[in-house]
């Protein structure tokens, strides 16, 4: 039997207590079979994930939220995923759970506790994508030559990994994994992100317009601006209308849905 792939994961960290309650309660990482390497006080995710690239020898990177829970025997599925992978290309530049193509189609699962259900559209082999949420990103080690460490904060770099894949003739892929994503509710696309989408947009102008996980990248960002109003307003006057919230077990979200 082949050797199963080595994995180290990386998240960058600002809340202990949802670190605690997620990735590092994930059960490889609490017996200590996958290494977790915490990053605090980052500048940014791509330096983040340029820093783990060159200090993992072989194997891949996983970078991951600290809000995703990873199940028990989720390294096999993933190993078995990487191979059907391999198979299907073996210049694949990034991969993850869920993405989305050039015509605006998901594929890809994951659960989402500020939606309260899995999101998302069921596939069964690995998906070329245009763009992967940053929720989790599967990268080999080594491979910098995907990361812009100008790209600032925490938003869009999903987008930008997969872009600059393209750039070298390579594709990027959606995988069938299983994950707990407890994210909180979205409740601005100002600061931060809209730093970001401005960044991309002058970056990759001429590949305009690009798909993205929530507001498309457009040379007049129209669909951004009503979209932030939209979050503004959801926040203040939509009410939750399910039973999930950051007082949830991410553990025992996993089990109803029979992730482990």
């Amino acid at each position: 039997m082949p050797a199963e792939p080595r994995f180290v994961v990386v998240s960058p960290v600002n809340d202990d207590d949802t670190l605690d309650r997620c990735l590092a309660a994930s059960p490889d990482v609490v017996s200590g079979r996958i290494p977790l390497r915490v990053v605090r006080d980052a500048r940014s995710a791509n330096g983040v994930i340029a820093e783990a690239l060159r200090r993992t020898a072989d194997g891949f990177v996983v970078y991951a939220h600290q809000d995703v829970y990873l199940p028990r025997g989720f390294f096999e599925q993933l190993a078995a995923r990487l191979a059907v992978l391999d198979e299907l290309d073996p210049a694949w530049a990034v991969a993850g759970p869920i993405g989305r193509d050039a015509a605006h189609l998901t594929h890809g699962t994951v659960w989402s506790t500020d939606r309260g259900r899995v999101v998302g559209a069921p596939i069964a082999r690995p998906a070329a994508v245009q763009c992967l949420d940053e929720c989790l990103l599967i990268l080999r080690a080594g491979d910098l030559a995907l990361v812009d460490l100008g790209v600032p904060g925490f938003h869009l770099y999903g987008v930008d990994l997969v872009q600059m894949g393209r750039l070298q003739g390579r594709r990027s892929y959606a995988l069938p994994l299983d994950i707990v994503h407890h994210a909180k509710p979205i409740t601005s696309l100002g600061g931060g992100y809209a730093r970001a989408h401005r960044y991309m947009r002058l970056k990759w102008t001429a590949r305009l317009p690009m798909t993205t996980l929530i507001a498309p990248l457009e040379r007049v960002p129209w669909k951004l601006w009503k979209m932030r109003l939209g979050a503004r307003l959801r926040a203040r006057f939509v009410p939750m209308r399910h039973d999930y919230g950051q007082q949830s077990d991410p553990r025992r979200i996993a089990r109803e849905l029979r992730y482990e």
